[in-house]
């Protein structure tokens, strides 16, 4: 818990010095996992026992609020993958389920403590703690199903614009999110044992550990991720939502099958020609004003002409150019990063992956 609060504050000073929001938000996520940690490792240590014998019972006192789970992890996906991203109003709303969470369990932990324990002996505790637990589920699920579809989306619409993606893949953001993906299931499984054999809060100890060990992960791995992307998402999306939606011309009215034919051919002739491919940071604006293109007409035309989004199209040509040069005599005093790195690659993840999506084979294989 100290150490997933001290990161916390460590992301709060980066974050204003930076002026990152993303920061902000994980540290604002750390905390509230640290916290929910407490409720279990005061009651092992009695605190408890100790304070309602002074007369200062705890029980029902919100020490954590898991309903902010949800709304941050999104909110931090978001601030990630777009560096347009702002805290808005808008945002408040996702805050009424937490809000809501603190005046019931306020309000019942302020009872006088005869009523409060009469209550929670009661068949009603046990509906409000089921329903509190469902609303809960529900919504972290549903906020998880947006996170993941976010991430999968940017991914796409990283590969749309961008020929080099090695810094761009965030791969520490797919972990994230499959890491709560997985910790949610087990917390739900140990929820539906409860329902059926009511667990003592000392078998629910494996779950605090686990719980644990993933703020240990998100704390050191969170932390680790200082990059600020420059990616425009909502810009991105908007480009890409007509062509994505259907690919027929006649619907969006960019080429005919005429102009279609004849313009990947052109488009085919220039690359070989001018190998605008050679430059390691090329997009799909640069392409398209080369090309005397709009960036929405040119993703239609590789989409539709070629089958191809613009990150597999640009990387085809480089592979083919490194299986050239890896035959070549000549360039056997070249490593194959380095050839990698002649023919437009920047980095060897990248090299790697777009090799043996294009030829089904690693590099080496194709080595003279």
């Amino acid at each position: 818990m100290l150490q997933g609060l001290l990161i916390a504050g460590l992301l709060v000073y980066r974050g204003l010095h930076g002026k990152r929001t993303q920061d902000f938000l994980l540290a604002l996520l750390l905390f509230f996992l640290a916290c929910s940690l407490i409720e279990h490792f005061i009651g092992f240590m009695g605190v408890y026992d100790y304070m309602r014998e002074q007369g200062h019972d705890l029980t029902y006192f919100p020490f954590s609020n898991n309903f902010m789970w949800g709304p941050l992890i999104w909110l931090y996906v978001q601030a990630v993958t777009d560096v347009d991203f702002k805290w808005q109003r808008r945002h408040y709303v996702h805050f009424l389920a937490p809000a809501l969470f603190y005046v019931l369990h306020f309000g019942i932990w302020l009872l006088p403590q005869d009523v409060k324990f009469a209550y929670f002996g009661s068949r009603f505790s046990l509906i409000e703690q089921t329903l509190v637990d469902a609303t809960f589920y529900v919504l972290i699920f549903q906020y998880m199903y947006r996170a993941l579809r976010r991430y999968n989306e940017y991914r796409r619409l990283v590969d749309a614009e961008y020929s080099n993606t090695a810094r761009l893949t965030l791969a520490w953001l797919r972990n994230f999110i499959y890491g709560f993906w997985a910790y949610l299931i087990i917390d739900f499984c140990f929820a539906l044992i409860n329902l059926i054999t009511p667990l003592h809060y000392v078998e629910y100890y494996w779950l605090q550990l686990i719980r644990a060990a993933h703020l240990y992960y998100i704390s050191v791995t969170g932390w680790a991720f200082a990059q600020k992307l420059e990616v425009h998402y909502d810009a991105l999306e908007r480009r890409e939502a007509p062509i994505v939606q259907e690919l027929t011309p006649a619907a969006k009215g960019l080429f005919s099958e005429e102009e279609l034919q004849a313009r990947s051919t052109q488009l085919m002739a220039f690359m070989t020609e001018q190998r605008p491919w050679l430059d390691p940071e090329l997009t799909l604006s640069q392409l398209a004003a080369r090309t005397n293109l709009n960036t929405s007409q040119l993703s239609y035309l590789i989409n539709a002409g070629f089958g191809k989004n613009f990150n597999d199209f640009v990387n085809a040509f480089r592979v083919e150019e490194c299986k050239r040069k890896m035959y070549d005599p000549d360039n056997k005093h070249l490593s194959l990063l380095g050839v990698a790195f002649e023919c437009g690659f920047n980095s060897k993840a990248t090299f790697n992956r777009a090799f043996k999506k294009v030829t089904g084979s690693a590099p080496s294989a194709f080595q003279g």
